[in-house]
């Protein structure tokens, strides 16, 4: 019988550059795409505090965690929970089709009771009379 390795460690995302992964990457060069842009543009002193206001921020999502969760993967929930509606009402569907109150409807000149056997209470005595007889 083979071994078969079973993969370890799949939880973990794959590192790219160093400690960083992907995403961390990403966050980076974009963050800091527009930290730098900030500070290129604004020169002024207002450019040099909101650069460094986004590269801190830019810092806290690539590198905080909460509950071993990256905050970058947390963002989505946090912002779902604050925008979407918290109560929840449960709405019954709509039906798709409508009740039949009368099953027994005429419909293209069919009727039911035409079907029906039609007997006489003269006949149903007579045959009781017959079985009764024939018990004694």
């Amino acid at each position: 019988m083979e071994d078969y390795q079973v993969p370890q460690f799949i939880e973990d995302e794959s590192r790219l550059v160093g400690p960083f992964t992907f995403a961390q990457i990403t966050i980076l060069v974009i963050g800091g795409g527009i930290a730098f842009m900030l500070y290129k543009v604004l020169r002024s002193f207002i450019g040099i505090p909101l650069a460094l206001i986004v590269a801190f921020l830019t810092g806290l999502l690539c590198f905080a965690k909460i509950n071993d969760l990256p905050l970058y993967k947390m963002i989505l929930p946090i912002i779902k929970h604050f925008v979407l509606p918290k109560s929840y009402q449960w709405n019954q569907p709509k039906q798709k089709y409508q009740k039949q109150t009368n099953i027994y409807k005429k419909s293209s000149g069919f009727n039911l009771e035409e079907l029906k056997p039609k007997k006489d209470l003269s006949q149903i005595d007579e045959l009781t009379k017959i079985l009764d007889k024939g018990n004694e």
